[in-house]
């Protein structure tokens, strides 16, 4: 019996030991964090960009009409002033002379009115009929200038979009124009992230890649507004070149870099 009781205190003490044991925490290892580093400011930013004419047009017609004559081709040089495409206006000519008649007649009524005393009420009454006549005149006039597609600058026809018969409707595009005297740089993909640190005034290099040469010029317009690329808000930044080395063409691909000062 005693040696029952004795083997029975051994093995409460044991229990005692390893509950003991297991009431003891495991030191958890500390994990010392380097502390974070401000990221390095980039002082100049990169995009994409394309050779253009500092001075450029894409012209339309803002009328409705047939196309009559088209006197230009893709390469010519043309004057400001100059007639590029000419509609069909018989119709409109047809209406100048309508008016033309019509303010006649009202002149007329006036000058006759005149010649026998009428009263002043018959008279404002006939000349406004005149003022009446002579603005329908200058809108008939008007239409019809509208019927030629003038130069607005001087500068080499781009593309003309456009032939004889055709009918053209308002705003589209039938000649690209501009002046190959100048050329600039356009960016075609400088991000939204980016256009808050770009200024006007600001250095720049240009690569253009067809001449294998860099060139260096500076900030002149930075857009107000984003367009959007691929899914891409981006914005066009203007660079005027330090010099026009030969053999740049309109439509020549560019890598540009902006020191922005950053």
């Amino acid at each position: 019996m005693k040696k029952i009781y004795l083997i029975a205190l051994t093995i409460f003490a044991l229990a005692l030991t390893a509950c003991g044991a297991a009431s003891t925490p495991t030191a958890i290892p500390t994990i010392v964090l380097d502390a974070a580093k401000p990221a390095t400011a980039s002082n100049s930013v990169s995009a994409s960009a394309e050779v253009v004419p500092a001075q450029s047009v894409q012209l339309s017609f803002p009328l409705t009409g047939v196309v009559k004559n088209v006197e230009v081709t893709a390469g010519d040089t043309v004057t400001a002033g100059q007639t590029l495409i000419t509609l069909d206006a018989t119709i409109l000519e047809a209406r100048v002379k309508e008016a033309e008649a019509n303010l006649t007649a009202a002149q007329s009524q006036v000058k006759y009115l005149r010649r026998i005393g009428t009263d002043q009420e018959h008279l404002d009454s006939a000349q406004a009929d005149v003022d009446r006549a002579q603005a329908s005149l200058d809108s008939a006039r008007a239409t019809l200038a509208q019927a030629t597609l003038t130069a607005p600058i001087n500068g080499t026809i781009a593309s003309v979009n456009i032939s004889a018969a055709e009918t053209v409707v308002p705003g589209q595009l039938v000649v690209i124009l501009g002046n190959l005297s100048q050329f600039q740089i356009e960016t075609t993909d400088l991000s939204e992230r980016d256009i808050p640190n770009v200024q006007v005034g600001q250095s720049a290099r240009v690569f253009v890649q067809a001449l294998n040469q860099d060139f260096t010029g500076k900030v002149v317009d930075v857009a107000r507004f984003s367009t959007t690329v691929g899914g891409d808000v981006v914005y066009k930044v203007t660079i005027e070149l330090d010099e026009q080395p030969q053999g740049l063409r309109w439509g020549m691909t560019a890598d540009v870099k902006i020191q922005t000062g950053n």
